[in-house]
């Protein structure tokens, strides 16, 4: 319903919508009732039909699938105005059966959190807080690699829909113009060496100004610093699920040199010298390339080895990041 007053000119009628969905035209009435429930302002006038006038400014689950191909990833599509976090939401829900493709976004999380359990604050209606539930049939060395997957839908939808052109700091962060913007956190759960299922949380820094920014542990962006203006949080969630649906396909397909190619060129660190901390080792080395598995190839001592987790910081920025 939401979907043809989008994609109409003007006024649509009751009829022809009726037609277009199988259904009676009270059966649209209702349904009009139902949106301005939740907020739509939708405008109707005899004889002439309904005008779609306003949105409500969340991410409700009819804003973001009305925009949405029918096959995308991203439905069912869950909506909370608090929880504690989407990712162990989404994973209790995963182990309950939720299917493939499901996502979860919140307006605010009381206990979001980032790798090392970090947490993540931000006041409510200001960012995109969001999990996707995957259940591909991977190894678990190649879990990984849907991280990346994400960084690049990101950045995909950022530059093609926002002008944006954010860089990936290997393994988890979005950085633009020096300054952290998104922050990816996967989990998985796997049977008999199988995996059984992938969250893939994101939180993306969406309409924060300079007093939200202020005062963090290390330097932040947002897309409203960046451009000078409020995002709407439902379409650019749109925009994300169907870059990732149009990047998972790729990689299901075979097509992982491709998308290494492109994570590189995207890559903040390639061909600079890093520092890794796994655990209590440290190492540091000139950053040579990523796998197809998603690691980060490092040049050791005159050595290549593959570092799949760690914490990455620029010798360059340290003391920054």
């Amino acid at each position: 319903m939401l979907g043809l007053l989008l994609a109409g000119l003007g006024e649509r009628s009751g009829q022809d919508m009726a037609q277009a969905l199988g259904c009676t035209r009270a059966a649209v009435a209702k349904a009009v009732a139902v949106l301005r429930e939740q907020g739509f302002v939708i405008q109707a006038a005899p004889r002439r039909g309904y005008r779609l006038i306003q949105e409500p400014p969340l991410v409700l689950p009819a804003r973001v699938e009305a925009r949405l191909s029918p096959d995308s990833l991203g439905r069912p599509l869950y909506h909370f105005d608090e929880i504690d976090s989407t990712n162990l939401e989404a994973r209790r829900r995963a182990e309950a059966g939720a299917p493939h493709g499901a996502c979860l976004v919140a307006e605010h999380q009381s206990a979001g959190r980032g790798r090392l359990n970090r947490r993540w604050l931000a006041p409510p209606q200001t960012c995109l807080l969001f999990s996707l539930i995957l259940r591909p049939r991977l190894g678990l060395q190649e879990v990984f690699a849907l991280n990346n997957l994400m960084s690049l839908a990101l950045c995909r939808a950022l530059e093609r829909h926002c002008g944006l052109t954010p860089g990936i700091k290997w393994p988890n962060d979005l950085y633009l113009d020096g300054r952290k913007l998104a922050g990816i956190l996967t989990e998985f759960t796997s049977r008999a060496e199988a995996v059984d299922h992938v969250v893939l949380g994101v939180g993306l820094n969406v309409n924060l100004d300079r007093r939200h920014l202020k005062g963090l542990d290390q330097p932040a962006a947002s897309l409203k610093m960046a451009s000078g203006h409020a995002w709407d949080r439902a379409p650019l969630l749109a925009f994300i699920l169907e870059e990732a649906t149009a990047l998972y396909r790729q990689f299901l397909a075979g097509q992982h040199q491709e998308l290494r190619r492109e994570y590189e060129r995207r890559s903040l660190l390639l061909g600079l010298q890093v520092r890794v901390r796994e655990g209590d080792q440290v190492r540091s080395g000139l950053a040579t390339g990523f796998a197809a598995d998603g690691a980060l190839l490092l040049q050791e001592g005159g050595r290549t080895v593959a570092i799949h987790h760690g914490d990455v910081s620029l010798l360059a920025w340290e003391g920054r990041s």
